[in-house]
């Protein structure tokens, strides 16, 4: 019975294996075109991936070419890591000392770009926006994980309240944004 249970359980083990080593082979190549150095970057980006892809495969049904969605990840690829950066771009405006403030850690940029879009019937930069999306709520759930603290917000159940609301919150728009979009093509 474990000897079945082990030959089924082989051929998803070894598919979940080979998007992960891509998703590894992108981060670094994704890493080195942006000239990232940092540890954090690189777990924050290839999370980004990661959810990248799978959040992907959430469009993929029998109807849809396996070339479009390709297409759709490689479109979605950098505004996803630009989405992932986003977050920490306050450490260049104000420096470590404002790190992880409740603006930029949040989705709030995000949801500006959803109302300007809102109107815009284009599926491309719905992908845009969306990829972007996605990868700022890959970044807020993982500094949930990370035990983040946010400045400005006493103590840690609010902290991951904020992050997991946000991130969660991102995603879901995100992929309803997108889906919309998808209906009117």
């Amino acid at each position: 019975m474990l000897d079945g249970i082990l030959e089924k359980s082989k051929k998803p083990i070894l598919i979940l294996a080979g998007f992960l080593l891509v998703a590894i082979l992108i981060n670094f190549a994704v890493l080195e075109v942006f000239n990232q150095k940092s540890s954090y970057r690189a777990v924050h980006s290839l999370v980004g991936i990661i959810m990248l892809m799978g959040f992907v495969c959430t469009f993929s049904s029998k109807d849809t070419s396996r070339f479009k969605i390709l297409l759709l990840f490689l479109v979605s690829l950098i505004p996803c890591y630009l989405g992932t950066v986003f977050s920490d771009f306050d450490i260049k405006l104000f420096g470590i000392g404002s790190h992880r403030n409740p603006v930029f850690h949040s989705g709030i940029i995000f949801f500006i770009l959803l109302l300007v879009a809102r109107r815009l019937t284009s599926f491309l930069p719905a992908v845009i926006i969306s990829a972007f999306g996605l990868g700022l709520g890959s970044h807020l759930v993982w500094d949930l994980f990370d035990h983040a603290d946010v400045r400005w917000i006493p103590g840690g159940t609010l902290d991951s309240l904020w992050l997991g609301v946000n991130g969660l919150l991102c995603i879901l728009l995100a992929r309803a944004f997108l889906n919309s979009r998808l209906k009117k093509v």
